[in-house]
């Protein structure tokens, strides 16, 4: 752009015009003009010079082509009439003067066109050319010569011989001098046509010259004079909006390079002027801003007014007092600020301080008005100031609301003091008492008021707090300022104290005299509490013993003192044998009162120095602590578990409570309390495992159990996700027709490493981990959609039965599961049975009869499984209305060979009859048995002698081949 290219916004320091003009020509505008229409004249002259010779050298150049036409005419013409002539008789010949006429006049006119070009100048045409034309003429001329004299014969009479050797000599040489003549012609045209052409090159040449001195006078024009102009027309703008950081380059000596000098050099002046006024101006404005700076900054209101109250300024402090945005105040009178009540007076007192101005500190607190009617204290200094135009007031406004908030607040804190129940007191360094409050002096009795200044700190303390108050607490005070810890204060009355104490160290202004402020809480409650606390913390709460976090920092310790001393420590765990049961049958209350009896024999038949401990739930341990060898290990664990064998009357009755006890002794068996615990919970299982009601000790070969243990549940909780569990099924048929009417399903699991395991391996596991749940639901649904198969493809159209233990009988959500697989498999309910064991339903009656009633009601069929195994079997029938009964396999295994369970077997049937039950006999192995139990009454028969457990394909083909027979 011509502005980016012209103008530039920076300090422009070129030569002035008069120093680029000094000692140099001034090549001015004049001066420019003139050479410019020198240039032009020099154009135009030699333009119209060429011109005008060009035009002279074509009317030359015509007359030479013209005489060289003349040439080729006359000898044309004289070689005609010399043959006319030489050809007639002498009457002809007579006739024949005027042909001799005609043939002189030809010969004049050629000789005369000849001496025309031979004397002509060629000048204009190029010097090969005049040289190729003059040797032509001159070979010309020498064939002229003796072609004339040939023509001259003929003016004579000759004998005709001699005439017709003239004739011949004219043919011969006619055609000749036309060749000649013709070729000085064409010589002559083409010389012409390059003279032309080079005269016509000079003229383009003048012309191309006048359109670069055009196009350079254009370019010129708006480079020197349209541009600055333009640019000079731009920077008048800028001066008009205000803008003179502009500078404009042109170095030019002429008029308009003075034109933008003086432009520059106004520019220049103007913009000094304008920073120097910009500098003032900042000064200024800097001035200001430091005194609006100081004015705001001040942490009082500050109102300047004029002599007749009207205000002037004020900062921001004033406005937060009066509540007004300065807009609205600046201009108004001062007496808006004053409470109408007190207007009057003070109209008065301004007059009389403008009439006698001077300073005056601040006094006392009057009332002012605040914008939104409210009144505020304040307290206000006056300083007037005087110049020779006017007077003005400048008042110092100090909000003195917060001071007498604090004025108040100090009365209010030392009714505080004085009313509160902590002990506040204050001392000198030498533990002087400076002040004591009325609390201080009640708690610790026989201290008066009058009395405070002759009672020194050391009489309110016991020793060892003295001697921590002047060993610790005071020069921790005076180096850090701060001190708090617990100590105990003496009291006549009371005794010891114990209180909670603060110690603030305190300086007076110069910084050189100390003195302590101290408060004290008595917290006699709080250490009574935190040892209440301590003991829940470390004891259980129903039984009184230890818990889990005591049981192990004993044990922790009990380890380290067995180390230093070379003894032993047994870690004994207890486990009660159903204890479930008897929570579930008589309720958590009386649960409570057989633990807590476990804990009294406990603390009753163990040594004192023993830790007892429970776990939590019916786990206990103890801690068999200095012992010599393990033999005393044993001796003590008998002894106990005789002891808490002894019968425990609850609710009316007596009950018999027997305990699975596991023992783990130290170094033996572990050598940290983590160890010795697994280790003794170990032994607990096994035996448990081993019939409960005993003691085992650990031995290492019991952690490989429990290890297989853990990766059985381990493998199973991914048992359903990798489809490794399976469903077998064994027919059930009807005892007097063999029809099949039935089938229970068995799970079977198919481990990836052991193969196929059977139920009593892992179901256990699955039960005592909650795994059961999951797998008992699935288990449902599979069985119920492959019984709806069956039905759908007409191979069955029976039951299918599905057991569920005892901690699925235990979850509420038992009705929705089994709904809910009716429901996806769209099998009709009374084609579902459960079967249940006795001691499955017995460990939680009432929630499971809940449970069953539910069951019941959808339809679904309940079975009493492994029927007279359990020692409550009448009751089990009464309580529960069971649709089926299965009598044992071990009753009907032995029936044949022993009276008695052939007996039990005829009786489980009767009753079965009897609470309207079908009686269902399991572990049918012969043909035998199955006719005697058919004819006892048994209406539905199972086993292997009818069918083993089989896999869905194994029995569908079983069903087919049923059906064709």
């Amino acid at each position: 752009m011509d502005r980016e290219y012209l103008l530039k916004r920076q300090a422009f320091t070129s030569p002035s015009f008069e120093q680029r003009s000094q000692g140099a020509f001034r090549l001015t505008l004049v001066r420019k003009l003139a050479l410019v229409t020198l240039a032009f004249l020099v154009l135009w002259s030699a333009h119209a010079g060429v011109g005008y010779f060009g035009r002279s050298q074509i009317a030359s150049f015509s007359g030479l082509v013209n005489e060289a036409g003349k040439l080729r005419m006359h000898s044309q013409r004289i070689a005609l009439l010399s043959i006319i002539c030489g050809s007639g008789d002498l009457g002809e010949r007579a006739s024949g003067l005027s042909c001799v006429d005609a043939i002189e006049q030809s010969i004049d006119g050629y000789e005369s066109s000849l001496q025309v070009l031979k004397t002509a100048p060629f000048s204009v045409l190029f010097k090969s050319d005049r040289q190729q034309i003059k040797a032509n003429v001159e070979e010309l001329q020498s064939a002229w010569v003796k072609y004339r004299a040939a023509a001259e014969l003929v003016l004579d009479p000759l004998p005709a011989g001699g005439f017709s050797d003239q004739k011949q000599y004219f043919e011969s040489n006619n055609e000749r001098l036309l060749a000649r003549a013709q070729t000085l012609t064409e010589l002559l045209v083409a010389s012409q046509r390059r003279a032309q052409s080079l005269q016509h090159k000079v003229l383009n040449a003048l012309q191309f010259s006048g359109l670069l001195l055009l196009i350079g006078i254009t370019f010129t024009g708006y480079r020197q004079g349209v541009r600055p102009l333009r640019n000079l027309a731009l920077l008048a703008r800028q001066f008009e909006l205000g803008d003179y950081g502009w500078q404009l380059e042109y170095q030019a000596g002429d008029e308009i390079g003075e034109l933008v000098e003086a432009f520059n050099k106004s520019n220049r002046r103007t913009r000094h002027l304008l920073d120097q006024l910009r500098e003032e101006a900042e000064v200024a404005r800097c001035a200001e801003i430091e005194t609006d700076s100081i004015l705001e900054s001040a942490a009082d209101g500050i109102i300047i007014s004029s002599g007749d109250g009207n205000i002037v300024r004020m900062n921001r402090e004033a406005e937060r007092i009066f509540g007004y945005p300065r807009e609205e105040l600046l201009g108004r009178n001062i007496d808006e600020l004053v409470p109408h009540r007190y207007r009057k007076a003070h109209r008065a007192n301004h007059s009389h301080y403008i009439s006698q101005p001077k300073a005056r500190a601040m006094g006392g607190t009057i009332a002012a008005l605040r914008k939104d009617g409210k009144e505020v204290p304040v307290e206000i200094s006056l300083s007037p100031v005087s110049d020779s135009s006017q007077h003005r007031v400048i008042a110092v406004v100090r909000d003195a609301t917060q001071r007498l908030k604090m004025e108040a607040d100090r009365q209010r804190l030392l009714s505080i003091l004085d009313a509160t129940p902590d002990i506040t007191a204050m001392f000198t360094k030498d533990r002087k008492l400076i002040y004591l409050n009325p609390a201080g002096r009640r708690l610790l009795r026989g201290i008066h008021t009058e009395d405070v200044a002759n009672q020194k700190l050391d009489d309110l303390l016991t020793p060892a707090s003295l001697r921590l108050i002047r060993e610790q607490a005071l020069p921790k005070a005076l180096s850090d300022g701060l001190w708090s810890g617990e100590l105990q204060l003496w009291s006549e009355s009371a005794g010891e104290i114990p209180v909670l104490l603060l110690l603030i160290a305190h300086s007076s202004g110069d910084g050189n005299e100390r003195h302590l402020s101290a408060i004290a809480r008595n917290i006699s409650e709080r250490k009574r509490f935190e040892a209440e606390l301590l003991q829940r913390a470390t004891h259980d709460e129903l039984t009184g013993l230890a818990n889990r976090a005591l049981f192990e920092d004993r044990l922790e310790q009990a380890i380290h003192q067995s180390q230093q001393n070379n003894l032993m420590v047994a870690v004994v765990f207890i486990d009660l044998d159903n204890f479930k049961l008897v929570n579930d049958t008589m309720g958590h209350a009386v649960g409570d009162i057989l633990l807590r009896e476990i804990g009294r024999r406990l603390e009753a038949h163990l040594r004192i120095h023993d830790t007892k401990a429970r776990l939590g739930g019916d786990e206990f341990t103890v801690i068999l602590d200095r012992l010599s060898k393990p033999e005393d290990a044993m001796t003590i664990v008998r002894n106990l578990g005789e002891a808490l064998r002894q019968p425990i009357l609850l609710m009316g009755r007596e009950f018999t409570v027997t305990t699975s006890i596991g023992v783990s002794i130290y170094p033996f068996d572990g050598n940290d309390p983590e160890t010795l615990l697994m280790h003794a919970d170990t032994a607990m299982y096994q035996a448990k495992s081993a019939g409960r009601n005993r003691h085992c000790f650990f031995v290492p070969e019991m952690n490989i159990e429990v290890s297989e243990r853990l990766n059985i549940e381990n493998d199973l909780r991914h048992a359903l996700a990798h489809d490794e569990l399976r469903l077998h099924y064994q027919p059930v048929v009807d005892a007097k027709s063999k029809m099949i009417v039935g089938c229970e399903a068995l799970l079977r699991w198919q481990h990836p490493k052991h193969g196929f395991m059977q139920p009593d391996r892992f179901i256990p596991i699955a039960e005592e981990s909650d795994l059961i749940i999951d797998i008992g639901q699935w288990v449902l649904e599979q069985a119920c959609q492959q019984a709806r198969k069956w039905q759908d493809l007409g191979l069955m159209t029976g039951f299918v039965a599905v057991n569920v233990s005892a901690r699925q009988l235990r979850e509420p959500a038992l009705t929705q599961t089994v709904q809910k697989a009716l429901e996806i498999s769209g099998l009709l309910p009374n084609k579902l049975e459960l079967e249940l064991t006795e001691g499955s339903v017995l460990q939680g009656t009432i929630i499971a009869r809940r449970i069953l009633d539910e069951i019941q009601g959808l339809g679904v069929r309940l079975v009493a499984d492994d029927f007279g195994t359990g020692y409550s079997s009448l009751s089990f029938l009464k309580l529960f209305r069971f649709d089926k009964v299965k009598i044992d396999r071990e009753f009907v295994r032995d029936m044949l060979s022993d009276q008695g369970d052939a007996a039990i077997v005829k009786a489980t049937i009767a009753m079965a009859h009897a609470f309207g039950a079908t009686a269902v006999g399991e572990g049918v192995e012969t043909a035998a048995q199955a006719g005697v139990i058919h004819h006892c009454g048994c209406d539905q028969l199972q086993g292997y002698f009818f069918g083993r457990p089989m896999s869905v394909s194994d029995l569908q083909e079983f069903l087919h081949l049923g059906a064709l027979e």
